[in-house]
């Protein structure tokens, strides 16, 4: 399912959110770091407006990460919407993949 604008503003908004807090860094501080104003970046946080070329870059460079770690909207996806494709994916292995991964499933320490 495609998304529409306020969808992907919304999801790179809180992939931008989830870099600075895992940097333990307040809104005032991590907007310092990338050259931006903090009303700037509380918008792009709660998806009233996307980031600039600029900015994405200032992320990188100063966080040390990829692009694709910003516009990865697969890791907000919601629990139900992840169970439904892990689901649907396990539905079509043949059965020594499902077995192959039952194996990987029972290694993981829970």
């Amino acid at each position: 399912m495609a998304l529409d604008e306020t969808q992907y503003k919304t999801l790179l908004g809180k992939n931008i959110r989830r870099i600075r807090k895992r940097n333990n860094l307040t809104q005032d501080a991590f907007s310092e770091c990338i050259g931006i104003e903090p009303s700037s970046l509380s918008n792009i946080e709660n998806g009233k407006s996307f980031p600039s070329a600029l900015t994405i870059i200032q992320i990188q460079q100063k966080f040390d990460i990829v692009a694709g770690e910003i516009f990865d909207m697969e890791n907000l996806k919601d629990i139900s919407s992840i169970e439904e494709d892990i689901y649907s994916k396990i539905k079509i292995l043949d059965n020594e993949k499902k077995r192959l991964l039952w194996r990987i499933i029972k290694s993981i320490d829970f």
